[in-house]
């Protein structure tokens, strides 16, 4: 008899220790200054979900607003909430740039989390053709939601545009001309002595 109850109480340990394993998670930490979270000990960044920089600053209405905050709190918020896992994606044409983390495809209870923060206006998708998310991406737009609120122009578009349309870049590189022009006056007058 103590045989059989050494043995039912080892399988209910080995039982509750198997339950443990299934909801115990590793710990997650979100790191908004270089761009990624870490999963246990690997270092991940969203594929194809870019959040901005956590000191950016977005236009609203009224003034100014910290979106970038915003955005980097709301995914903090939401990964200490459920259970996340992180898939590593392999690409032949890309390598781990984003300060040595991996591009991945994470879940959030089983949901994607790169889609999540994109429908809801937390992340841009990139301006590629082929980028995931666009669908998600142009919902959030539509319907002004996290960073899209007040008419929110992405960074590729205002920088993309033509150098001859704005006064102060035209004096920057006016600047960087000088600059330039200057230090090789200085190299080409130390050289000749």
């Amino acid at each position: 008899m103590g045989f059989r109850l050494f043995i039912g109480a080892a399988s209910l340990c080995a039982s509750f220790l198997a339950v443990l394993a299934v909801f115990a998670q590793s710990p997650v930490t979100v790191n908004s200054a270089k761009g990624y979270l870490i999963l246990g000990e690997t270092a991940y960044h969203l594929d194809g979900a870019t959040l901005p920089r956590p000191d950016a600053l977005c236009q609203s209405s009224n003034n100014d607003w910290p979106c970038g905050k915003a955005a980097w709190q709301t995914l903090t918020d939401r990964v200490i909430q459920g259970t996340l896992e992180c898939s590593p994606l392999v690409s032949l044409l890309t390598s781990a740039s984003i300060a040595d983390s991996l591009p991945a495809e994470c879940t959030l209870d089983g949901e994607s989390l790169n889609a999540t923060l994109v429908r809801y206006g937390w992340a841009l998708t990139n301006a590629s053709p082929a980028a995931p998310f666009q669908e998600e991406e142009e919902l959030a737009r539509e319907e002004a939601l996290g960073i899209w609120r007040d008419g929110f122009v992405p960074p590729d578009n205002w920088r993309r545009s033509d150098a001859s349309d704005c006064d102060v870049c035209s004096a920057r590189h006016e600047s960087i001309v000088r600059s330039r022009e200057r230090h090789q006056q200085r190299t080409g007058e130390a050289s000749t002595d």
